[in-house]
């Protein structure tokens, strides 16, 4: 095995878990774009493996979509693998975010014996029918090919019946945060990236970028200078760095 083949000692790994729909990706996105983290998609990645000409596994993948299903789990590690080892040699990533998995126990156990153990995982707990909502609402939008009722619902059951095992696993070794994912978005968000600092704390200091723009309207306004976050109310906001401190007004 060669030196790019090796998974780095202080890999950290966050699993974002939650039934179809519940908002995966939506969460991860905004906090890879606000933390500078990587992001894995494992649907992405499965979707980037079965559209590449050649691929071994392609038509396997294809297959098993079309039944709601993820294929094998040596097939889904593997892929998972690689395209980390690729994000730690391009961008020099550490901590990787991964959304939707695992989604069944050898999935979780292969992954941690092969490449690391998830320092923690984040579930968001939303009902079927805000679930289905949004996802009706992707396939008008994004043209998802598996996000048919038929295949809907396929993956609805798939996550009942194996995905809560992991979900229950994790909980039992402490090393899961439950956020309520059916409400607004923004809202949502706020408690997801809290759940993430309690769980990684001093992980994430200095790792959000040094300007952000500033949304008009908006209630709260975050700001980032020499690795110093602060938080304020929209009216008036400070900006500190290790010698001096400005205050402006918005």
């Amino acid at each position: 095995m060669g030196e790019g083949d090796t998974i780095p000692c202080n890999l950290q790994v966050v699993f974002v878990l939650g039934g179809p729909g519940a908002g995966k990706g939506t969460q991860c996105t905004r906090l890879a774009r606000d933390y500078h983290l990587e992001h894995l998609s494992l649907g992405d990645v499965l979707r980037k493996e079965r559209d590449t000409p050649g691929s071994e596994h392609g038509e396997l993948i294809a297959r098993n979509m079309e039944q709601g299903r993820i294929g094998p789990m040596e097939v889904t590690a593997s892929l998972l693998r690689k395209a980390i080892l690729a994000a730690t040699i391009q961008t020099d990533s550490r901590l990787f975010l991964i959304d939707g998995f695992p989604r069944k126990m050898d999935q979780l156990l292969l992954f941690e014996d092969t490449v690391c153990a998830a320092t923690c995982a984040i579930y968001l707990d939303t009902s079927t029918e805000d679930r289905r909502r949004r996802l009706v609402n992707r396939a008008v939008v994004d043209g998802r090919q598996d996000d048919t009722d038929e295949i809907i619902q396929k993956r609805f059951v798939t996550f009942a019946e194996t995905c809560m095992k992991v979900i229950e696993h994790l909980e039992c070794g402490g090393r899961i945060e439950h956020v309520q994912g059916g409400g607004d978005i923004d809202e949502v968000y706020m408690v997801t990236r809290q759940a993430l600092k309690t769980r990684l704390g001093d992980a994430l200091i200095g790792r959000r970028p040094a300007k952000r723009q500033v949304i008009e309207g908006g209630s709260q306004v975050d700001f980032v200078l020499e690795g110093h976050l602060v938080e304020a109310a929209s009216e008036q906001a400070h900006w500190f760095n290790s010698r001096s401190s400005i205050q402006i007004s918005l």
